[in-house]
């Protein structure tokens, strides 16, 4: 849907990056409405882990965005280079990801596509969020040129985006649960040969715990740096098919996210009581179409064996798909 480049701020005498939409998205009037109260909107938002906006524009009839240049490289890079993470470090490199979700869910502002992609981290170890509050613009047009288009790269997408085409705070928890998922076992939790086929998995299946996936494609990791029983309850959280069973937005993330981090730099290997923080009782059933009533005094970890019991095989191998290069 768009073109990055680098290119020069000849006033300011600075490097940054320029968003340029590809033809066709400027041609109607109602989108660069919507194009310009979003991008107004997305420059509001004031915070370390945020891409700054700076400008916005058209030349041509083709919109344009200009936006902090982040010099480094993407979550996407780090994935394919060294996932599966240690939980520590994916917690570390997923809270500020958080962060920015938290900011911008308190200012009313969906990010509708949060991916790997997404996440840029600078040369300097800054973890910045780019892109908010311009994927409600482009589907919004989309939908209407190509019937009913989505975007967003499908393998994060929450189920109720799919089914309705509309998205909440915790359409945004969703997305990032998988993204954190991805971080710990190195694959996606669903693929398919064609985006509806996983499109069809999300809305269907439930997403299996990561310690299951890693221990199945990765052994040896999985026995030096095992994934804690409250890390499998904070990624079954946020991704939840029944919105009302994940953590609410970027805020009530950030939260759990902070304990499960502490706890894992305390060297904690299992915690039945983060488990029922993270997860808890009130947010079963695990999905809309579960029938049975689990005790909620029983403890989190029988919670989390019974549903692992119930979730599909491992995902098959990564397939990354193609994201934005800075010619």
């Amino acid at each position: 849907m768009a073109t990055v480049y680098r290119a020069w701020d000849r006033r300011l005498e600075r490097i940054v990056a320029i968003k340029v939409m590809h033809d066709g998205l400027g041609d109607d009037a109602e989108f660069i409405a919507k194009f310009d109260r979003e991008a107004r909107a997305a420059a509001r938002l004031c915070d370390e882990n945020v891409v700054s906006i700076f400008d916005q524009g058209y030349d041509h009839g083709r919109p344009y965005i200009v936006m902090e240049f982040v010099e480094g490289q993407t979550l996407r890079s780090i994935i394919t280079r060294d996932a599966p993470m240690s939980p520590l470090r994916a917690l570390q490199m997923i809270e500020p990801v958080a962060a920015a979700l938290s900011v911008a869910h308190d200012a009313g502002l969906v990010h509708r596509d949060v991916k790997p992609e997404n996440v840029l981290i600078s040369d300097r170890g800054a973890i910045k969020v780019a892109d908010f509050g311009l994927a409600r613009t482009i589907s919004s047009q989309t939908s209407n040129n190509t019937q009913g288009l989505l975007i967003g790269t499908v393998s994060y997408l929450p189920p109720e985006l799919l089914t309705t085409g509309t998205a909440h705070s915790w359409s945004d928890v969703y997305s990032t649960g998988i993204v954190l998922f991805e971080m710990l076992t190195g694959t996606k939790p669903f693929t398919g040969e064609t985006p509806i086929t996983v499109a069809y998995k999300h809305v269907n299946e439930d997403v299996p715990l990561p310690s299951r996936v890693l221990a199945a494609k990765h052994p040896q990791q999985a026995r030096r740096e095992p994934i804690p029983d409250y890390v499998d309850a904070l990624v079954a959280s946020c991704t939840r098919r029944n919105p009302n069973s994940r953590p609410h937005d970027g805020r009530e993330l950030l939260r759990r996210i902070r304990r499960v981090r502490k706890a894992l730099e305390r060297g904690v290997t299992s915690d039945q009581v983060l488990c029922a923080l993270v997860f808890p009782a009130s947010a079963l059933p695990w999905s809309e179409e579960a029938t049975t009533t689990i005790d909620p005094d029983s403890m989190a970890t029988s919670v989390l064996a019974a549903y692992s019991s119930k979730t599909s095989s491992p995902a098959a191998e990564l397939i990354p798909p193609a994201g934005e290069a800075l010619p």
